[in-house]
């Protein structure tokens, strides 16, 4: 009698555990992706690149744009300036080089990109927190190259037609002027 008892309860345990490993997987989305999925067909994600040769020194600074993403980042847990979810995001990446005496300063997350149909996003501040590669906001010491990858938060319409647009943002140089240089890095998919 007793044995019966117990299977009825390795029964309960088993169903509870395999529900909770679902729960704490990072990462996976199944429970998402499945619901999603029997209701219509699934669609492809979102992925464009683009190869930028953007270079430019100006008081001893140089700073370069490289490459341009649009991809799902949902596996990264992002959420935009407004708390909202972030699913697709456009990732620049770009470094400044500073051979100036003095430190020069960069917060490109606080550029912004404009887009062709003249919607401007704005950089995901705090990126720099969260993510390892993000570009790190601040002062370049002399001597120093920092790089990474800027952030801008898109909603799916906008990840889907983003065919151009530009990367607007400044840096402020470390030489005897502190000259400001702001940039504008058009940019195709």
């Amino acid at each position: 009698m007793k044995k019966l008892w117990f299977l009825p309860l390795a029964f309960i345990l088993v169903f509870s555990l395999s529900a909770c490993t679902e729960d704490v997987s990072v990462g996976s989305s199944s429970s998402d992706s499945s619901a999603a999925s029997s209701s219509k067909a699934p669609k492809e994600k979102i992925h464009k690149q683009a190869k930028l040769n953007f270079s430019n020194t100006s008081a001893q600074q140089t700073t370069k744009v490289d490459s341009a993403e649009i991809r799902d980042v949902t596996d990264l847990n992002l959420v935009d300036n407004e708390f909202d979810q972030v699913k697709y995001a456009l990732l620049v990446h770009m470094s400044v080089s500073n051979k100036a005496p003095d430190a020069a300063s960069t917060y490109p997350s606080q550029g912004h990109v404009v887009l062709a149909d003249g919607t401007q996003i704005e950089g995901l501040v705090g990126a720099d927190v969260n993510i390892d590669d993000a570009f790190k906001d601040g002062e370049i010491a002399n001597g120093a190259t920092v790089s990474g990858y800027v952030v801008f938060p898109l909603k799916e319409d906008q990840a889907e037609k983003f065919t151009k647009g530009s990367f607007k943002f400044s840096v402020l140089a470390g030489d005897e002027m502190f000259t400001e240089k702001n940039y504008t890095v058009d940019m195709a998919f």
